[in-house]
């Protein structure tokens, strides 16, 4: 993610019961800076799958043809 993106994700994933357990940048010179998120999830499968799809949506990720929906 980039910056901007950070806090809607961060939002977005704890609302569908997924749990954040690191954010964080790897490289001080990239420009732009891309943060990673590392999380906890156990349940329904099917929920916490639609509830990363919901923060993955807060961000400018482009799909790529024949890819997932």
């Amino acid at each position: 993610m980039i910056a901007k993106e950070v806090q809607p994700v961060l939002v977005a994933l704890p609302r569908g019961g997924v749990n954040l357990a690191e954010a964080r940048h790897h490289n001080l010179t990239d420009d732009t800076h891309l943060f990673f998120v590392h999380y906890w999830a156990v349940g329904d499968a099917v929920s916490l799958a639609k509830a990363i799809r919901r923060a993955v949506d807060t961000t400018n990720v482009v799909r790529t043809p024949g890819g997932a929906a």
